[in-house]
């Protein structure tokens, strides 16, 4: 690695690690808000994103044991935030899905956090968007998971 690149990863590591850091505090603050904690808020996250896991599936994936997202996900039950269905394809498991209707509610506190990251990315060219999308793509399904 030369030490022009070596420098632009330190600075873009730098950036992230910022990034992150305001992430995790404003979403303790909106969990503060509703009566959630940060983990079962992102939890909440990877729910929406997914669209329904089993409980299994959201432990791997906020690594927690199953005990631990036994836990979390009676907390998001019991706040209305989830609902904890027989798995059609299994009936020895669930299925977990969000309430769209408790996730509208939230629609109001997000929303101007996306309004501006929808701005700073339509201030890239497709070109550079790629690289940022494979940047993301690579470090969210690499063996060695950043995040875990």
């Amino acid at each position: 690695m030369s030490r022009k690149t070596s420098d632009m990863s330190n600075a873009l590591t730098t950036e992230i690690r910022w990034f992150i850091a305001r992430v995790i505090l404003f979403n303790a603050k909106v969990g503060e808000e509703i009566g959630l904690n940060v983990t079962d808020l992102q939890c909440l996250h990877f729910l929406t994103l997914q669209g329904s896991a089993t409980p299994g599936e959201l432990a791997k994936w906020a690594s927690l044991t199953t005990g631990g997202m036994t836990v979390v996900l009676d907390r998001l039950e019991k706040t209305g935030y989830v609902v904890r269905e027989r798995n059609p394809k299994d009936r020895r498991s669930l299925i977990v899905r969000p309430v769209a209707s408790k996730l509208r509610k939230l629609e109001h506190v997000y929303r101007s956090k996306g309004e501006a990251l929808g701005e700073v990315l339509a201030s890239f060219p497709e070109e550079e968007l790629a690289v940022i999308l494979d940047f993301f793509r690579k470090t969210n399904r690499t063996d060695q998971n950043i995040g875990n």
